[in-house]
């Protein structure tokens, strides 16, 4: 049996943990920097939440806002290729849906490398819709497709 996961919002003394996450999950030079994924833990307008299994991290969600957006911004999410397969993915994604939904926002958007298959099948199965291929849109030289997902709930006050 596989231990429970617990999502909960990450923190400043979880950069160690992500930053591990991170570099497990994605090749070198497609990973964000140590100073990057802090200053999405620490500063970013939006949240970020890890997934624990037995007390471990083994995947994060970074989201982004604007004041003026109707939408949350899936920026990144990882789960260590260890830990695939335990649900840490969706209940990740879980976690972004009712953020969106507890904001009052109209969606969930985001870019996913149109080669990450299982990525694209977890979207696929919550939802989202296929929106516009962007071409060369990683640094080496990878398409992207933008996904969106369409959020029924009260506009914000």
């Amino acid at each position: 049996m596989t231990p429970p996961l617990a999502i909960r919002p990450a923190t400043a003394g979880d950069l160690d943990a992500v930053e591990a996450v991170e570099r497990h999950a994605f090749p070198e030079g497609e990973a964000f920097s140590r100073r990057q994924l802090r200053y999405l833990l620490e500063h970013a307008q939006g949240a970020c939440y890890v997934a624990c299994r037995n007390g471990e991290v083994v995947g994060y969600i970074a989201l982004l806002t604007r004041r003026t957006a109707r939408n949350l911004r899936i920026y990144s999410v990882a789960v260590d290729p260890a830990a695939r397969g335990c649900g840490a993915g969706q209940a990740l994604l879980d976690a972004a849906i009712a953020l969106a939904r507890q904001l009052g926002l109209h969606a969930v958007t985001l870019e996913v490398n149109v080669t990450n298959d299982p990525a694209l099948r977890l979207y696929a199965r919550n939802g989202f819709r296929s929106g516009k291929l962007l071409r060369g849109y990683y640094h080496d030289g990878s398409d992207a497709l933008r996904m969106s997902l369409r959020i029924a709930g009260e506009p914000r006050e």
